[in-house]
């Protein structure tokens, strides 16, 4: 058995979990079920670096996130600021969000879309002091992601959902807070592809700094008058059906290998009077 037909056996396990976690008749505790079942699995496979909860994000002014279906944070160095039931975690130590839904309707995407450009918008871009044994210097962490997961369509189409990504995308405007991918059990992910056309390369862009530098190198051209790179985006459907799961692991790993995190300056969420920490390294 290889690793693709081992990832097949897991989506069927896993779509037959969330399945039984549907059960379940009150709303709240059905997609806690669901959510858990997930949690499980990312907890267990991904690297132990990583932190999987379900929570609210916090900003040091105070500002609260929705509470989101899975956070994905940084275990090594970032607290947890109250684990109860919901979990707090302070957003500087946070990689990114996913939502997750039993049937992916237009109003569970457009709702899945909405909380996660509020989240992304609560993301500090501030640089951090980095001191090192041998020089100091300043970094700013990654972009955060944000990812939707389904467990089934409703009676619409992988087609559909893609023109209510791409009316969403044009709503928001700021490529800063799209959703960077989209994934419905047993049948495909959405996600973008960047074509190269010059080099003759296409290849997904899963991470939102990756998103940010294509928009931001264009408008800088366009402003210096320079010419444009023969470079295009589209919103990319693969069918995959029962391998579905395998590629959103995939592009979680892949998203999550590409970032960096700076440490979270806990004293300026508890006390904002406290003076800037100097991260050492």
């Amino acid at each position: 058995m290889n690793l693709e037909d081992l990832f097949q056996r897991v989506e069927i396990t896993l779509s037959a979990r969330l399945n039984e976690a549907g059960f379940v008749q009150h709303s709240g505790d059905k997609g806690e079920n669901r959510e858990q079942v997930l949690m499980d699995f990312l907890s267990e496979h991904l690297p132990s670096k990583y932190g999987v909860a379900k929570g609210e994000v916090i900003t040091k002014s105070g500002e609260r996130s929705h509470s989101a279906d899975l956070i994905i944070f940084d275990r090594t160095s970032c607290p947890v600021l109250y684990s109860g039931r919901t979990k707090i975690i302070p957003i500087d130590g946070v990689y990114g969000i996913i939502e997750v839904k039993s049937v992916l309707s237009k109003a569970e995407l457009d709702d899945c879309i909405v909380k996660i450009e509020a989240f992304k918008r609560l993301a500090p871009r501030e640089l951090s002091v980095i001191q090192t044994r041998s020089y100091v210097t300043v970094e700013r962490s990654s972009r955060p992601f944000g990812l939707v997961i389904g467990c089934s369509l409703a009676s619409n189409s992988l087609e559909s959902l893609v023109e209510n990504w791409r009316a969403q995308n044009q709503r928001i405007h700021d490529v800063n807070y799209f959703t960077n991918a989209i994934a419905v059990l047993g049948n495909g992910v959405l996600y973008f592809e960047k074509v190269d056309l010059d080099a003759g390369e296409r290849y997904p862009l899963l991470g939102t700094d990756e998103l940010v530098q294509l928009v931001e190198t264009a408008h800088k051209r366009e402003r210096n008058k320079e010419p444009q790179q023969e470079i295009l985006l589209f919103e990319k459907i693969d069918r995959l059906e029962r391998r579905t799961f395998g590629r959103f692991f995939t592009f979680l790993l892949s998203i999550l290998s590409r970032m960096k995190l700076n440490p979270p300056d806990i004293g300026q969420y508890i006390d904002p009077d406290m003076p800037h920490m100097i991260i050492r390294e």
